[in-house]
């Protein structure tokens, strides 16, 4: 198999080279100038048809080229500006006016990713961005790029750890349990997600999220455009699967009868270390004094500290006292002198964290690409490779691309094109496992979390990496020793992904007017991740903790034989270490095939038109396999105590599983349009598609979806035709209904095997489980959506506005249903739900000064959106609405956000709050599984989606200068601030500069709303669940809410391109050199959050937030 996709490889290489010979002859010179301004185009290309001949312009826009044939056909070609054919006709002197894309309405094409269609006679709503545009210097990830470029998209970077997928939106969420994910296109194709990650998990962290981004494997380098398509009108072309918009991007390609062309950029980029001065926590000296406090109220006992679960700088001090060292002298005197002296060395250790677990490393990033083309092909090859050495001591990132692109045109009639996509991506990342939430006393953790940000954000500075001795210094973690240090060595994760892509496409002309088109590709994608814990990682130390009866009693790593439950525990891995084994494959091929038809009747009737069906196969396999015992300086010889497996199942775990998914899609789609004279346009579009994920019923299982649209474009109208000042106006509308296949997947009953946990084999017994009842009824989630827009371009187009609104009702939405439970099942998946959301966005683009040397243009998208949930059966917990992802409410938005009234201190220093019983000074009340009427004593806050965004960018040119500033704005959503404060503190734990104000003595109530540090006796008093629940509801408190609005400075980049005679000496085409600093200022946020980034907030595991960085690009063309 290697041997032929190697083959393959290096034949379409070698195919991608074909290219003609130069010839000789008659010398033809000129000038090539903008219409506008009449100004020299640099650089400009002149290209003899037909052959593989071209020459540059020069800095003026003069050029020289030598012509074979008096009768051959120049073409004047400049990116930006309409392509000109002049025939040299024996002529020496050709002098060239080139018009400006902007002023070409008509030439402008909109891209579906399955018909292209001029924009003169476009009727959906859709934002393009150009590669220049889009383009984001030391950003990896193409969809990080396109934020604040299109109105009505809202993207949040909830991690900026590569592979790992923003929240990205088009005009809002659209379902409630589902997938909110636009659906990426690349040449027409599809590209489905390795693993489906739901949309509150893409900001928790899990090592899933690695997986996450369906595109992570396209070099940005490759991309030619990106649309948008975001109404009815736009989408409906993808009937099923078009509900939370379109992202469309068309990669680059060869052109035909072309000289070769090839281009070098590199991108070296550097991450900027965090700081402490960011953020508002505490340096060692307060924090002592914070521990001081605990200690006089008993907290830090040597029979508390010495043997608990975790110990900071007083665990380190009960393990020296007692101890001596080699000239006989104690470690520690056991007296109070000598106990204040050993901990004045950790007062002074301010031990700044981000220093010892971040480095300023430097990316790599770098693509060399090959173009052109003879009389009877177009190609294209682009070799990619991304190093990232890694921006911590945890993670590190190597990327390999593969790009080539052949179009073979056979005859006048028919072409083919064949191409191939190859990605190879190595990474590391900490050691992860997944979060969970404690549902009874509110709560969320990570078992293990070594995340490095995470790690530095939630220690304390009282601990040092290395003793006085320089050498690892151990504190306390789950009852065994700890040094992060130590542990990222020791507890990692490593994936890798190998993803090929192999597409077809041909194009037949039956008659002039008819065409038929194939598009097909079949795709493999193999990623595994493994978490490895090596036998020195404190994972493996809790496992085998045992040094007391105090902690065998506490340690639940340990195992308790089940006919002995009052006997001591043992523990069952004494050897090796521990592999997590997550394989996530995908194997997915999609056949389309579509007759087109465009003609035009009289100068006046325009049809255009197309039919088609698609066929989508996807296959996704998952593989899970947890080895314990595992001997990695052994050659991997496992050493499994059988006790450890029969814990982990008496646990409610396993060790091995398997889930297979099998999706399958069948579409028939059409489309119709109807232009009269280029005035009067209207568009009707429909598709009937057949999914197998949907309930057995046809009624259920095929559905059609469909689109009536129509354009009024005004300005060519005999009243606006000699306007002066309107270059361009239109109006659109459409109405139309689109879907989504939803979350769900038991259209069919789902069966699990298991087997009986008894003592003895003999007595064990194969069984079946039913996870999931049969959905015969379950369909798909729809959505009708009403949209009206106006285009409007101003002095020949150098004002350009685009405006448009919409109202969406989507229905049949899938969520929980409660049932009588009569069918054996007591809730289960049904469409039961309704959403409205109502929205406007505009989009306006200026060239605000064109001159010979100097040009400023600006850009602003800006968007707003209002949504509501009409209808919900599923009633919603109280842990539900008040954690950081938020919930469900009818008469609210989307993953709405509640909090616990918080009422003040109570003369203890503890919260009180608003409770169910109306009470309001409640202490430790909390229900959070309580569902009647919460919302009579919860708070609403707003949703944690952001519903407002913005984005402003100026471009200034000066000769060969460039620079670009962008600002990026969002707002509307709400965010839960870290829940810092807790029933039971540690000397591990960081503190904030919130406990300077914190409740000491009474009579501090009336001037504080920080709570007291609970002791002892309140712990007797409220009980320790009563406390857990006091001090949860204060971190799910209204107190505890801070706004979700920023403005930041996005991206500042200068470049320089160089003279044309400098580029002349070396014999380039092209050669710029250009600086960005990328998020270099959050301008402004909410000051609660302290420095804290607003669109990253407390993930851990593998998430990481996105930094300032500062890159250095080199673009070279031959």
């Amino acid at each position: 198999m290697r041997k032929i996709v190697l083959n393959f490889f290096l034949v379409m290489f070698a195919l991608c080279m074909v290219h003609g010979a130069y010839a000789q002859g008659r010398k033809v010179t000129g000038k090539v100038v903008s219409a506008g301004d009449n100004l020299g185009l640099p650089g400009a290309s002149v290209l003899i048809k037909g052959t593989q001949e071209g020459v540059t312009a020069d800095f003026d826009g003069n050029y020289s080229i030598t012509v074979s044939d008096a009768n051959a056909t120049l073409i004047f070609e400049f990116m930006g500006y309409k392509t000109q054919e002049v025939k040299a006709q024996g002529k020496t002197v050709i002098n060239v006016s080139l018009a400006e894309e902007t002023e070409m309405i008509d030439e402008i094409i909109v891209s579906t990713g399955i018909d292209k269609m001029s924009k003169r006679i476009f009727t959906g709503a859709v934002s393009r961005i150009t590669a220049e545009e889009m383009k984001v210097d030391g950003v990896v990830n193409v969809d990080r790029m396109i934020e604040g470029k299109a109105a009505g998209v809202t993207v949040q970077n909830v991690s900026g750890t590569f592979g790992s997928a923003p929240k990205i939106t088009v005009r809002g969420s659209s379902s409630i349990l589902g997938d909110t994910k636009p659906l990426w296109v690349i040449d027409g194709v599809v590209q489905e997600d390795i693993v489906n990650v739901s949309f509150q998990d893409l900001a928790s962290g899990n090592s899933e999220t690695l997986l996450s981004s369906a595109i992570a494997g396209l070099n940005s380098n490759d991309v030619l455009s990106l649309e948008i398509l975001k109404d009815a009108s736009a989408t409906s072309i993808y009937g099923s699967r078009a509900m939370n918009g379109v992202v469309v991007i068309t990669t680059k390609s060869g052109r035909r009868e072309s000289p070769l062309s090839i281009s070098y950029s590199m991108e070296n980029a550097m991450r900027t270390v965090p700081s402490y001065g960011q953020y508002d926590i505490m340096n060692s000296q307060e924090s002592m004094s914070v521990l001081q406090e605990m200690s006089s109220k008993g907290l830090l006992e040597y029979t508390n500290v010495a043997q608990s679960r975790y110990g900071g700088v007083y665990n380190i001090l009960a393990r020296a006292v007692g101890k001596v060292n080699p000239d006989g002298t104690f470690q520690v005197v056991n007296n109070k002198i000598g106990k204040n002296e050993f901990l004045q060395q950790y007062e002074k250790a301010n031990t700044d964290w981000f220093k010892v677990l971040f480095r300023p490393s430097i990316t790599q990033s770098h693509t060399l690409g090959f173009s052109g083309g003879g009389k009877n092909n177009a190609y294209f090859a682009s070799l990619g490779y991304y190093a990232d050495p890694g921006w911590t001591l945890a993670d590190r990132v190597h990327r390999l691309t593969l790009n080539m692109k052949n179009t073979f045109f056979v005859t006048d009639k028919f072409n083919l094109s064949l191409g191939a996509n190859l990605s190879i991506r190595d990474q590391k990342a900490p050691g992860s496992y997944n979060s969970k939430t404690d549902v009874v006393n509110g709560g969320t953790s990570r078992d293990f979390d070594i995340n490095p940000f995470s790690y530095s954000m939630n220690t304390s500075r009282t601990l040092r990496p290395y003793d006085s001795n320089g050498n690892l210094e151990y504190n306390r973690m789950n009852w065994a020793p700890f040094n992060i240090l130590n542990e990222l060595d020791n507890n990692v994760m490593d994936l890798s992904v190998k993803d090929i892509k192999i597409q077809l496409d041909a194009e037949y002309k039956i008659l002039p007017e008819l065409t038929y088109n194939l598009n097909s590709s079949i795709r493999y994608a193999d990623s595994r991740r493994d978490h490895n814990i090596y036998e020195g990682s404190n994972v493996v130390g809790a496992y085998n903790a045992n040094e007391s009866t105090v902690v065998n009693g506490q340690n639940i790593f340990l195992y308790q034989d089940p006919n002995d439950p009052d006997g001591i525990k043992i523990p069952v891995l004494p050897n090796g270490g521990i592999r997590y084994r997550h394989d996530n494959n995908l194997l997915s091929y999609n056949v389309r095939n579509s007759l087109s038809y465009k003609q035009v009747f009289g100068d006046k009737h325009e049809v255009d038109g197309f039919l088609g069906t698609e066929m989508r196969h996807v296959d996704r396999t998952y593989d899970y396999l947890a080895a314990f015992g595992l001997q990695y300086d052994r050659g991997f010889i496992p050493y499994t105590d059988p006790r450890l497996l029969e814990k982990i199942i008496a646990d409610g775990d396993s060790y091995f599983q398997f889930s297979e998914e099998r999706e399958r899609t069948v579409g028939f789609f059409g489309k119709g349009t109807y232009a009269y004279d280029s005035r009067y346009i209207v568009s009707l579009t429909g598709r009937y598609d057949g999914s197998n994920r949907q309930g057995r019923s046809t009624s259920s299982r095929w559905l059609p979806t469909w689109t009536a649209s129509a354009k009024w474009n005004v300005s060519e109208e005999k009243f606006m035709l000699d306007s002066k000042v309107v270059s361009n106006l239109s109006l659109r509308g459409s109405y139309g209904l689109t879907a989504n296949a939803g979350p769900a997947t038991n259209s069919y009953a789902i069966y699990k095997s298991f087997i009986t946990d008894r003592q003895f084999i003999g007595e064990r017994e194969p069984g079946i489980s039913i996870e999931d009842l049969e959905n015969s009824d379950l369909t798909w989630e729809k959505q009708h959506e009403a949209n009206i827009g106006l285009d409007l371009g101003l002095f020949s187009n150098r004002v350009q506005l685009v405006v448009d609104a919409y109202q969406r009702k989507a229905f049949d939405l899938i969520d929980v249903v409660t049932t009588s439970g009569i069918g054996g099942q007591r809730s289960k998946l049904g469409n039961n739900a309704d959403m409205t959301t109502k929205g406007i966005e505009f989009g306006i683009t200026t060239r605000n000064i064109v001159s010979e040397d100097f040009k400023w243009s600006t850009t602003i998208n800006a968007s707003y959106y209002d949504q509501r949930i009409d209808k919900l059966q599923n009633v919603s917990r109280v842990i539900d609405l008040v954690t950081e992802t938020g919930g469900n409410v009818v008469g609210r938005p989307r993953n709405s956000i509640y909090s616990y009234q918080f009422t003040g201190l109570n003369d203890d220093g503890m919260p009180t709050f608003i409770q169910a019983d109306g009470v309001t000074d409640n202490v430790s009340g909390a229900n959070f599984q309580d569902r009647n009427n919460i919302t009579d004593y919860l708070k609403y806050e707003g949703s944690v989606e952001p519903n407002k965004s913005l984005g402003l960018s100026n471009t200034f040119n000066y000769k060969n200068w460039s620079l670009n500033v962008f600002i990026v704005a969002s707002g509307g959503n709400k965010i839960r601030m870290a829940p810092t404060f807790k029933s039971g503190y540690s000397d591990l734990d960081v503190f904030t500069r919130d406990f300077e104000n914190r409740w000491i003595n009474p009579g501090d109530e009336l001037t504080t709303d920080i709570p007291v540090i609970a002791d002892g006796a309140l712990s007797r008093y409220y009980g320790s669940s009563g406390l857990a629940k006091a001090y949860n509801s204060y971190n799910y408190s209204d107190a505890r809410i801070a706004d979700g609005g920023f403005v930041r400075l996005k991206d500042v980049s200068l470049g320089y391109e160089f003279p044309d005679l400098v580029k002349k000496q070396l014999k380039l085409s092209n050669l710029t050199l250009r600086a960005t600093a990328s998020n270099p200022w959050l301008i402004y946020a909410d000051k609660k959050l302290n420095g804290q980034d607003p669109e990253f907030f407390r993930s851990g595991g593998v998430a990481m937030p996105v930094t300032t960085q500062y890159t250095l690009t080199l673009n070279v063309g031959f």
